[in-house]
């Protein structure tokens, strides 16, 4: 994960897909024991999830969701309850990326009302639904979900918390508050909260940094700063090159298709914005694509 969080998915997530399929190719041929299966499963169930977070992040979301399920598929049989919250939350997180709210909320939903949870992980949950409310334009209920999400985090961490709570945080929510906004289309409000994320982020997060400044450039680009936007088009040149995340990639190629559109741009701008497309479109080029292949030997997710 250190490495996703330096560089991001793209090159990582190949990695992480082989490794996987060597392990299910050396468990087939080794087998195991009845009494270790459970604990087995659960070892690879995790393995499972964190590659297909780095596959999202990769932005090969039909193979993500492939590993995905099978994860949570061993997470429920090995009894890792654990897990199986964390895999539901990056499903439902995913949804909401490739903008199927309802999707969110169904994978989201059964978790809150069965409840147990500790105040930080219903906080994972509810800013999951804030989200999804608005998607759909349902801004009284985005809000009030996401109040109920800073009430929750406010409460700080547990001893019943597993070690992934650490997933939500004060800066994970300003960016999530931003996006929010901006999915109800007040990008002018977003840029504050995404602001705060970005000079949160310390400078070795080179993957979260490109995140934040993706989507700050466009709200900056939504809310009719052009300027604003240029400027983090500055910041963002030097990480083109240094960042494997296709993910934010997509962000910024659709933002640049925005920005080209307006045919008022002072020229400098003009300029600026060609120099990042071309450095996007040979980042884009560099990017390993094996998305639509599974790894010799792997055998059906």
């Amino acid at each position: 994960m250190a490495l996703d969080v330096r560089f991001g998915g793209d090159h990582t997530s190949t990695i992480a897909l082989r490794t996987l399929a060597a392990v299910r190719r050396e468990l087939r041929r080794r087998g195991v024991r009845p009494r270790a299966r459970r604990e087995v499963q659960a070892a690879v169930a995790e393995l499972a999830e964190v590659t297909g977070w780095l596959l999202c992040d990769a932005d090969r979301h039909a193979l993500s969701i492939r590993v995905n399920r099978w994860a949570l598929d061993l997470a429920r049989r090995a009894g890792d309850r654990s897990m199986e919250l964390f895999v539901v939350h990056n499903l439902s997180l995913q949804a909401t990326y490739l903008r199927h709210p309802e999707r969110s909320l169904a994978l989201v939903r059964p978790v809150l009302d069965r409840g147990g949870l500790t105040p930080r992980l219903t906080a994972m949950f509810t800013l999951r639904i804030a989200r999804a409310y608005a998607q759909m334009g349902l801004r009284t209920e985005a809000v009030r979900a996401l109040d109920t999400t800073r009430g929750r985090l406010s409460e700080g961490v547990g001893v019943r918390d597993p070690h992934w709570a650490w997933w939500v945080s004060e800066r994970g929510l300003a960016h999530a508050t931003g996006a929010m906004l901006g999915g109800l289309g007040e990008w002018g409000s977003a840029i504050d909260p995404i602001q705060r994320a970005l000079e949160a982020a310390p400078e070795s997060a080179y993957r979260d940094r490109f995140l934040y400044l993706c989507v700050l450039m466009h709200a900056y680009v939504e809310a009719g700063a052009r300027h604003d936007a240029e400027r983090v088009a500055d910041d963002l040149l030097p990480l083109l090159g240094t960042v494997g995340s296709s993910r934010p990639l997509a962000r910024l190629r659709e933002t640049l298709d925005r920005f080209s559109r307006d045919h008022g741009q002072p020229r400098g701008v003009r300029d600026t914005v060609g120099e990042i497309r071309q450095a996007v479109n040979s980042a884009r080029r560099s990017v390993i694509e094996p998305a639509t292949r599974k790894p010799p030997g792997a055998g059906p997710w």
